[in-house]
């Protein structure tokens, strides 16, 4: 039960995260120079740097704890779709039928890897 709940809320930091860099991305700016660079991060992209390290943190514990097989497939396939669902909520972006059809196949690939053995 405790690596469910780390898996959730590692998904939730990983997808989070990746949602608040494209954000934060619009917000931000990088100037190169004579002399170098300056970079400018808005508040949107340094939370999502620091959701994206939690989730880094978690999934070295989760990856500890289960196999690397199930785990990995599992944690593609899950921040995918909420990186998806994430992206058409809160940036605005397009759901269409192919994009859909997309998402089903990774949601049936989750169902078929998380399939105990007999």
């Amino acid at each position: 039960m405790v690596l469910v709940v780390l898996f959730a809320v590692y998904a939730l930091l990983s997808a989070g995260g990746l949602v608040l860099f494209k954000l934060g991305g619009q917000d931000a700016a990088l100037q190169l120079g004579r002399t170098g660079f300056s970079l400018t991060l808005s508040w949107k992209m340094l939370l999502g740097i620091f959701c994206y390290l939690c989730s880094f943190l978690l999934w070295l514990v989760i990856v500890s704890r289960t196999q690397l097989t199930f785990a990995m497939p599992l944690s593609v396939g899950v921040v995918n779709t909420l990186v998806f669902l994430g992206s058409a909520r809160f940036l605005g972006e397009e759901i269409t039928p192919t994009k859909i059809a997309g998402l089903v196949v990774i949601v049936l690939g989750l169902f078929l890897i998380s399939i105990p053995k007999k």
